[in-house]
């Protein structure tokens, strides 16, 4: 499954830190934040009407906030009714 191309961080202030990644340019993304587990997901899946990914990537960026010292990024690929859940990325400060 290939939903996912590279990906990064870099930091900013106030224990925050922009995630950087780049998807197939008929996907999309969608962000959730899990305040209990502290947990940030990214959700990478097809556009409505497509049935592969393209391999043209396209750079995308989302800001998530540390919570104790620590941020906890898990990318989610959804393609064909299959999910694989990683990376699976910790930051620490």
């Amino acid at each position: 499954m290939a939903l996912l191309g590279t990906f990064g961080f870099d930091s900013l202030p106030d224990d925050e830190f922009d995630v950087t990644f780049t998807i197939p340019n008929n996907c999309n993304f969608t962000t959730h934040y899990d305040a209990t587990k502290k947990i940030n997901t990214i959700t990478v899946q097809l556009n409505s009407g497509q049935s592969q990914p393209s391999g043209v990537f396209v750079p995308c960026n989302h800001t998530v906030s540390a919570d104790n010292n620590a941020a906890n990024i898990n990318f989610e690929q959804k393609l064909n009714g299959s999910t694989i859940t990683k990376p699976k990325i910790v930051i620490t400060l």
